[in-house]
Parts: C-alpha cells; structure tokens; sequence
C-alpha cells in the first residue's frame, strides 16, 4: 500500500515539475511584450551592443526571467521542502533590484561585487550552502570550515560573473544558462530531489520564454539583472549537486532511487556543466592580468569575440557554444566515475585546446587583413 502511494506522488511531482516549466514559460514569454513597449516609452535602451554596436535594443529582458523563475518556484512552494534552499528568495530579490539599477542608471563593478558578496555571504552562513571538501581534485580531500566558507563565497561570486560575461551575443548566456539548469535539474528530478528540481526547470522554463525574444536578432536583452540571476541560480544548483553526491558516498545513503545515479567525480561534472563561461573568465582575465590591465576592463578576448572576428553570426555563434558545452558534458557523464582530478583536466583541455585553436585562427586572420 505504501508502495503503491508512493508511487502515485512521485508521478505527481513528475507533472508539478512539468507545471513548473510551463508556469515560467508563460510568464517570462507573455512579459516581455509589454516589457519591450515600457522600454520604448521610457527609452529604456542598449545602445552599445557589445558584438555589432549599431543597434538599439531593450536591456530589461531579465525582469520577465525573475517573474518567471520566482512565480513559478513560489506557486509549489507547499510540496518543497525550502531547507534545502534558505535565503533563495531573499536573495533572488536583492540580486534582482541590484540588477534592475544597473541596467538602468548604471552601477561602478565595485557596488555589483559588494551586492553578489552580500548574497553569496547570507546563502552560506545563514542557509549553510558550503563546499565542503575538493573531493580528490589536488589530492585534496574535506576543507577546513574558515577556508570552506571563503572558498563557496567566492565559488558564487565566480559563477555569477561568468554568465555575466559570457552575455555578449544573442542567446547565447540564455542558452548556456538553459543548458546548465536542464542538466543539473535532470539530475535532480532522477534523484527525486524535488525542491532542487523546481528550481531548476523554474529557471528552465524562464529561459525558454525568454530566448524566444532573445535569438537573433534579439528584441530584447536580459541585462545584468537576468545574467546575474543565472549565475547565482546555476551556483547553488552546481554546490548543492556536488554536496548531495558527496554525503551518498560518506553516509551510504545510497537508496534505490538516488544510488543508481550517484557520481563519483560531481565535483568535477559540475564544473563541465558550466566549463565554457567559467574557463573562458578565467581565460580572460589571466590574459588581462598578464598584459598588466584590470580583469574587470571590458576587451574582445572572450569566445564569442572571438568567432565574431572568424565571421560568425550570433546564431552561430549560440548554437555552436551550446554544442560544445553539450559535448563536454555527454563525455563527463560517460566518464562520470573517473577521478575528480583526470575528469578536471579532460575538461580544461576540451574547453581550452578548441579556444586557443580559434584565438590563432583569429590572429592569422588579422595578419592576413593587415597585408
């Protein structure tokens, strides 16, 4: 009997899921519309697209994904158990309003830092969102709880920023960011992790919504406010993914549902569900530091700089940076019980050998140009 009730309201939470998906979508497609006429009325716009500089384009797009994301979450919140996420929706909305002033009348990135640093702070020492140890990477296993804490602040922050710079082209942060909610919450729905999983597809579905308006040519950007909402969403999504597969292994809480999917190198597979925003900052801002600049003065040193400069439309540019962020993650999840340390330079080497390819290409390029 218990079986059979079981079973009913797994399938339930199956559908709720779904519902969730269709929430979010709706909200964030039927918001942006009017969003797009508010910002015409008020002249709300971009007039410096990072990639073409010609066109003028509405920056708000990340209010309909905040609506969407956090309708869509708040409207199941009686089947979640919210502990699992503490401080998500205070959070949510700080980021937001930070987001919204700085697409708006612009913030200095001193006061952007201040404000992710204040929500990343609350989500780890008040809802306990911490990476616990580096699980084999470096041969280095549980971390000490000062060092843990500073380390999962900076974790956040890190992800934020790189869904941040990564927004440069049409669709391609909304598409990336679809694709890192769509893994880690497939995971989660196969786990049964029910709150994670409504998070997750929540931001799903707002994306979807989203993106429609978003593909080339863009009639709406998601700003810094959406950017940052992904970042931060995909962060917690990322730490809670690692940590869950890290207490089946210390506890053997490996029960028929979650053993079955449980990864030994999730440290490492969550880092390849993020590897082409985070490793091409990383990039990035090496570069900028080598050559003696500040990491946070803008360049055309990111990817999809660079295949604007092969020729590359935005459209090629989205759907060929999802391909291959999809291909590190299949090979991941085929090596998924490969130590956490092979599977990390698997993943530098998938992101960084391809870019460095394309960076001399491009250079040869302009070589060729300039003769």
């Amino acid at each position: 009997m218990n079986q059979s009730i079981s079973h009913i309201i797994g399938h339930d939470y199956y559908l709720l899921t779904a519902l969730s998906v269709i929430i979010a979508f709706g909200f964030s497609f039927f918001c942006i519309p009017a969003i797009i006429k508010i910002a015409e009325l008020k002249n709300l716009f971009d007039e410096t697209d990072l990639m073409t500089k010609v066109r003028t384009t509405p920056t708000l797009g990340g209010v309909a994904i905040f609506f969407g994301l956090i309708i869509s979450f708040s409207f199941f919140k009686d089947y979640l158990n919210l502990s699992d996420v503490k401080y998500l929706v205070p959070t949510l909305i700080f980021i937001f309003f930070t987001g919204i002033k700085d697409d708006i009348l612009i913030l200095t990135p001193l006061k952007k830092l201040i404000s992710q640093f204040i929500c990343a702070f609350t989500v780890v020492i008040f809802g306990g969102l911490r990476i616990n140890s580096f699980y084999g990477i470096l041969g280095i296993q549980e971390l000490p709880v000062l060092f843990s804490i500073v380390f999962t602040i900076f974790l956040i922050i890190g992800i934020i920023n790189c869904y941040n710079l990564i927004d440069g082209s049409d669709g391609l942060a909304a598409s990336l960011g679809l694709l890192s909610s769509v893994s880690f919450g497939l995971w989660f729905l196969l786990t049964e992790n029910w709150t994670l999983s409504f998070l997750s597809f929540s931001l799903t579905g707002s994306l979807i919504g989203f993106l429609y308006y978003n593909w080339q040519p863009a009639k709406v950007f998601m700003g810094d406010t959406g950017a940052m909402l992904i970042g931060f969403v995909i962060s917690i999504l990322a730490i809670q993914f690692i940590e869950l597969n890290k207490l089946q292994e210390v506890y053997h809480l490996q029960t028929a549902t979650t053993g079955k999917y449980w990864i030994y190198a999730s440290a490492s597979l969550a880092v390849s569900v993020m590897a082409i925003p985070l490793f091409d900052m990383i990039r990035v801002f090496v570069i900028r530091l080598i050559e003696k600049r500040s990491p946070f003065k803008s360049d055309r040193n990111h990817i999809h700089h660079i295949l604007k400069d092969l020729g590359c439309s935005h459209k090629k540019i989205a759907v060929t940076l999802f391909l291959w962020s999809l291909f590190i993650i299949v090979v991941c999840v085929y090596l998924k019980n490969m130590k956490s340390s092979l599977m990390l330079v698997l993943v530098f080497l998938m992101t960084f050998i391809p870019t460095l390819y394309l960076d001399r290409r491009r250079r040869q390029k302009t070589v060729s140009l300039k003769n």
